[in-house]
């Protein structure tokens, strides 16, 4: 696991519901079927606006659904690996930080014990360094 994953969990949420705003939009745009009562002339011509639209928006809505559960697996796969730490103290700052999005400053506010911000976000890097090196080593050993 490397910080730039873990910060992705402070926008996978606002991509999840970016993605079922777009959703919404589709959807709003599938139900509402009002007719043009402006009394203006239009175009002559059979064209059925509908059904010709239709088939897009559900493949784009389909599509949406889709990224919108890959957010979501991905989400679920770095909680997961913060929730298996299994130093209590190490487990806590990292949820209190990535899960919880707390600043560095409220994440040693809530864990105390006279932490600072630098001294939560040391444990942080050391406890990532330190799986890094042993990654490493599983490899050339492999």
């Amino acid at each position: 696991m490397d910080k730039r994953t873990l910060y992705r969990l402070f926008v996978l949420p606002k991509m999840v519901e970016q993605k079922r705003r777009e959703v919404q939009r589709i959807w709003e745009r599938l139900t509402s079927i009002s007719p043009s009562l402006s009394g203006m002339p239009h175009a002559g011509g059979v064209h059925d606006k509908i059904g010709e639209g239709v088939p897009e928006l559900v493949e784009k809505k389909e599509e949406l659904e889709a990224q919108i559960r890959a957010y979501e697996k991905e989400a679920d796969m770095i909680t997961g690996w913060i929730d298996a730490i299994e130093d209590l103290q190490v487990n806590l700052i990292f949820s209190l930080r990535f899960k919880e999005r707390m600043s560095w400053n409220e994440v040693a506010d809530t864990v105390g014990g006279n932490n600072t911000e630098n001294s939560v976000r040391m444990m942080v890097n050391r406890y990532l360094e330190k799986g890094a090196k042993e990654d490493g080593r599983r490899r050339t050993a492999e």
